[in-house]
């Protein structure tokens, strides 16, 4: 039987950490190492009073940060130091179900992959709750990006979260996957690098987590007041790095495709920094700029892959003069198009 390790970052959770931690020591797989994260915030003490009452407080390790690092730094720090054959992490503020880490085993023994990923949840603070992510039972394998192009060339569902998903600690350190330190919204980048490496994964339809819609939370107040400074900043980071990460593949059949995901969330970014009330317009002229220019490199002649009209729709919107393209961002803002358009199309980063 193999270890696995579940790791929690740890910060300002005390209303949820409780629970959260019982969830994770109840589980009915019996060999997990725990890895908390103390990342200075004002939950330790409830922490270390439910692990030194629980039975398997022998399993439990926490990695004092010593400062106040971020969660990207904290995400890290537990793939680092893991020393299960599968890594496992959660927020310190959601739920996961007894059998969660045994379903997720279950189907890697079946059929060892890359990474399992189950389905999920949303509850508010009521404990109401709301549609998440639905997999149907899903194998993906193959040598020429099969994950990849199940996401970017298919269009298929696949949740950008780090969390809820059962990792082999070979792949990840194979390909020294790692969150951006300083990132407060880490998922994107960590698994953008995930989805392009892997070359095998398994989606459940299993519901194993319940994610909690956190107001305080830097989705949540993001999701309320739109994006502050710090928050904008990094989402145009995570684009320039994932330009950057692809800029060698321009003759796979597949890039193409990558280059619509970083076209459609570059003006969605836009989008979100034109339209919060946190920003300065000078700041949201800066941001915007950045991604309204053409930031990647072009495919080859004839490699690339298949030019698809929304490739051909988004490639000729960004062959337009700059200020033509801000006009329209700027115009699509003042009817509040995204609004408009919300039940048609959707955007996953």
């Amino acid at each position: 039987m193999d270890k696995i390790t579940l790791g929690i970052p740890i910060y300002n959770a005390a209303p949820f950490i409780e629970r959260t931690l019982l969830s994770a020591l109840n589980q009915t797989y019996p060999h997990i190492e725990y890895l908390l994260v103390d990342d200075k915030g004002n939950s330790m003490d409830i922490v270390r009073r439910v692990v030194e009452s629980h039975p398997r407080r022998a399993a439990v390790r926490i990695i004092d940060q010593k400062v106040n690092q971020g969660i990207a730094v904290a995400r890290n720090a537990i793939f680092e130091q893991a020393t299960g054959n599968y890594v496992f992490t959660m927020d310190c503020d959601d739920i996961i179900t007894p059998d969660c880490i045994q379903i997720l085993y279950d189907r890697m023994s079946e059929r060892p992959v890359d990474f399992v990923a189950a389905s999920f949840v949303r509850v508010d603070e009521l404990g109401r709750e709301y549609a998440g992510c639905q997999y149907n039972d899903t194998l993906i394998v193959g040598d020429n990006y099969p994950v990849a192009r199940y996401r970017y060339e298919q269009g298929n569902p696949l949740f950008v979260a780090t969390w809820n998903k059962l990792y082999s600690r070979a792949f990840v350190e194979q390909y020294h996957i790692r969150c951006c330190p300083g990132h407060y919204n880490e998922d994107p980048w960590f698994t953008y690098q995930v989805v392009l490496s892997a070359h095998s994964c398994r989606l459940l339809p299993d519901v194993t987590l319940y994610y909690t819609y956190n107001p305080h939370s830097v989705s949540g107040i993001s999701a309320a007041h739109g994006y502050s400074e710090v928050i904008a900043r990094q989402f145009v980071e995570v684009q320039l790095l994932k330009s950057d990460y692809i800029s060698r593949m321009t003759e796979k059949t597949i890039y193409r495709s990558l280059l619509v995901d970083i076209m459609q969330m570059s003006l969605y970014h836009i989008y979100r920094i034109l339209v919060s009330g946190q920003l300065s317009e000078n700041v949201k002229d800066e941001l915007a700029s950045v991604l309204i220019k053409r930031f990647f490199v072009l495919p080859v002649r004839k490699g690339g892959g298949h030019f698809t009209f929304k490739y051909i729709c988004l490639r000729s919107f960004y062959a337009l003069p700059v200020w033509t393209k801000m006009l329209f961002m700027r115009l699509s803002v003042w009817i509040r198009l995204k609004d408009r358009l919300r039940r048609w199309v959707y955007y996953n980063n």
